[in-house]
Parts: C-alpha cells; structure tokens; sequence
C-alpha cells in the first residue's frame, strides 16, 4: 500500500514539472510583451543620475526577453574557450537541441535584470565568466533540455550551473532528473496505470465474494 502511494506521490510531482515546461511556452507569450514581471521597476538611471547608454539598454532588454520568453534558460560557466570553440558550441546547440541558443553575458548586467523578479535566487550562479542557453521557441522543452545537457557535456570547458523551468528553480542534479523524466504523455499514463490498480483489485474481490458464498451454501445443501 505504502510503495503504491509513494510510487503515484513521485508521477504526480513528474506530472505537475512536466506540465509547468510543457505550459510555460503560452504563459511567455502573453507575459507583458515578452518582459519579466517585477516586483518594482528598474533602475533607468546611474548613481549619478545619468541615464544608462545604449549599449547597456539593449543588453538589459535582451537578457529580460531571453528570461521572459525561453521555456527554460541552463545557466553555464565557461572557462577559457577560444572563439572558435564558442562558435562550434553555438552550432551544435542549434543544430542538436531544438534551435537552442548560447548568449555570453555579463554577470552583473545579468543579476541586475533578474533582480525584484522571480528569478531573483539564480542571481549567486553568475559568477565569473557566464553564460545562458535559451530558446526563442519550442514545442518540447523537456527533450530539447536533454539534448543541450548532451551537447554541453560534450565540452569540458563548459560547465552548468543551474537551470529555470518555468517558474521551477533547478541544481545541476535537479535538472538532470528532470529532464530524464519520460513525455508527459507517458507520465499520466503511469499515473493513471498506478491509481486503478487497487480499484480492479477490490473489483475483482467483490466479483469473487457472490460465487464463493454460492459454493458455501451448496456444500452446507448436500451435507
């Protein structure tokens, strides 16, 4: 009984992730024209009063879009990769995870735009050289996810910190079970497989019980 409950507990929680990856596609699309939702708004000025440059408005915006819009943004650090292993890592992202994309970006600009969001707790994982793997779009994210972690392990220069889903906060060993999750498809399967069982049990007890009660009184009859 305990092994049953505890096996449709685990689906379930397999069940509720899934479908938050699965869902987060649409929820992106109408979130505020493709822009986090803050606690408070931004800064729009230096300390010293001065409006940002151009330069780092367009950083700030990319970053937000990339957060806002990926059904999931794998945190990476990246050591002393030369140019050309950068652009060999980008193509084979692209080309093996469902059009994934590699964005090298500054830490600080970085924390800043995830800051009053609720990303806020992936701001400690910016830490020296950084980068981001997103998806403009995609239908399966869980089985592109598994693809980029393929695809980074094979570069040992690279390494994964973290990773969001949704509004789900991963470790590098969450991530990994996550996206050794089967489709969702199948999950509800199993999750249905595993409640029915007890109740074609009983069914079948209950469809024994008249027969043997038959049988009772037969033998009681004849003696």
């Amino acid at each position: 009984m305990f092994a049953r409950l505890s096996a449709s507990a685990a689906l379930a929680r397999g069940v509720g992730v899934g479908q938050r990856a699965l869902g987060i596609s649409r929820r992106a699309a109408s979130s505020n024209a493709g822009r986090l939702e803050r606690s408070r708004a931004p800064k729009t000025q230096t300390t010293y009063k001065k409006p940002f440059s151009a330069r780092k408005q367009y950083l700030f915006g990319e970053y937000d879009r990339s957060f806002a819009q990926s059904p999931g943004v794998i945190v990476v650090q990246h050591y002393n990769l030369s140019g050309s292993e950068q652009l060999e890592q980008r193509q084979a992202l692209k080309l093996a995870a469902h059009g994934a994309r590699l964005m090298v970006v500054r830490a600080k600009m970085v924390k800043a735009v995830l800051r009053d969001t609720r990303y806020a707790n992936l701001e400690p994982l910016f830490t020296g050289p950084s980068a981001i793997i997103y998806w403009d779009r995609v239908d399966e994210p869980l089985a592109a996810m598994r693809l980029a972690l393929q695809a980074i392990e094979k570069q040992k220069k690279t390494v994964v910190m973290g990773a969001c889903v949704g509004d789900v906060l991963l470790n590098p060993a969450m991530l990994k079970d996550f996206v050794a999750l089967p489709p969702i498809d199948h999950l509800r399967a199993q999750l249905v497989g595993v409640l029915q069982t007890p109740a074609q049990r009983l069914a079948a007890v209950l469809a024994r019980t008249p027969q043997r009660l038959v049988d009772v009184l037969k033998q009681k009859a004849e003696s």
